[in-house]
């Protein structure tokens, strides 16, 4: 082979070795000097060299006693003996281990904590088409405060123009006017009436002035509706207000009785007009004790039957008569006994004797 061939050669075989020689440098961590290091060709033919393969002998024992599995047999069989002394001496040894070894605490039993429900106030549900229980009624104390508020309220009449105390006062006596409707009107018009004193309304039986009522509920709904022109007021307005008006009394009178007769410190002329009153003047025809009124109407020659009113608390509710033509109370009793003796063709009084009636009349 000439040069050239071999350097050819040699060249191909480098080539065909740098895989290796790249892989057993990467491998290698220590690198000699340059100067020992060793050449190419060195390198190369190392690299080229066949690495040894090591085969592992297998020895095969032939099984004594003549059986290919006694050895197998013999070595289990020892292998089981083995492990029961293991065993055995795991056991004796537990004693000593678990008395060495410290116990291990137990978990302590966690008690759950005790919730106890307490009662939760809620508003009762409203189901929709239920009954609705209605309200407790009012006691008569609480009914009449409200018939009082009622009866001070101008919104009951038309246009708010007045109340029940526009003509009664808060106390439910008289303002001593009379009105055709709201319109106050000269006393003794034959339109007009008188206003009358509501105290002790309880007691009657027969309201209004023409006794058109038979009933305190219709007769303060005929003046809320006709005369102060209100709305149509409710029956707990009615209620309310009629629970008011009954407790409006009398004042106490420490001159008169309850029964009408005269106290024993009574003066000596409510003594002789009692007598009077009884008597030759005909008062208590129509005006009957103990309430001095009648629960009928009567016809006195004064443009027809009107209801005749209480003698309670008169001197203080003039004018008098339903249209409120007399002024005085003495004028009135003086024309009472003319129309008593004109129909019982009786004698008429003298004016001694019409003081004493009067003394005794304005003392109810």
């Amino acid at each position: 082979m000439s040069f050239t061939g071999l350097k050819s050669a040699v060249l191909c075989l480098s080539l065909l070795a740098l895989p290796a020689l790249a892989a057993d440098r990467a491998t290698t961590s220590y690198m000699p000097p340059a100067d020992k290091q060793p050449s190419l060709l060195q390198r190369l033919a190392a690299a080229l060299k066949p690495k040894p393969v090591h085969v592992a002998a297998v020895v095969h024992r032939r099984p004594k006693h003549g059986s290919s599995m006694h050895g197998v047999r013999t070595s289990a069989h020892g292998a089981r003996v083995r492990h029961a002394a293991a065993a055995l001496r795991k056991r004796k040894a537990a004693p000593a281990l678990a008395a060495a070894e410290p116990a291990m605490a137990q978990p302590a039993a966690v008690t759950q904590p005790v919730v106890v429900a307490q009662p939760v106030t809620t508003a009762e549900p409203v189901t929709v088409g239920a009954a609705v229980t209605a309200p407790a009624p009012l006691s008569e104390l609480e009914l009449a405060a409200k018939g009082q508020q009622l009866f001070n309220d101008a919104s009951l009449s038309g246009g708010s123009k007045a109340s029940c105390a526009t003509c009664h006062f808060s106390t439910g006596h008289t303002n001593n006017k009379t009105y055709v409707g709201l319109d106050v009107v000269a006393d003794g018009d034959p339109n007009g009436r008188n206003t009358p004193t509501l105290w002790g309304v309880g007691e009657r039986s027969v309201f209004g002035w023409a006794g058109q009522a038979a009933t305190l509920e219709d007769s303060i709904r005929g003046i809320i509706v006709n005369r102060m022109k209100g709305p149509e007021p409710s029956p707990e307005t009615l209620a309310a207000l009629v629970a008011y008006v009954r407790t409006l009394n009398y004042p106490a009178n420490w001159q008169v009785k309850e029964d009408g007769t005269p106290r024993p410190d009574a003066s000596e002329a409510i003594k002789r007009g009692f007598a009077l009153y009884v008597g030759d003047g005909g008062c208590g025809t129509c005006h009957q004790l103990p309430t001095f009124d009648k629960k009928s109407k009567d016809d006195i020659g004064t443009g027809g039957k009107f209801k005749v009113p209480t003698l309670h608390a008169v001197a203080s509710t003039a004018p008098y008569f339903h249209d409120g033509r007399t002024a005085s109370l003495r004028d009135a009793v003086k024309l009472m006994w003319e129309v008593y003796a004109k129909k019982m063709e009786s004698r008429l009084p003298t004016e001694a004797e019409l003081d004493d009636l009067t003394a005794y009349v304005g003392a109810l």
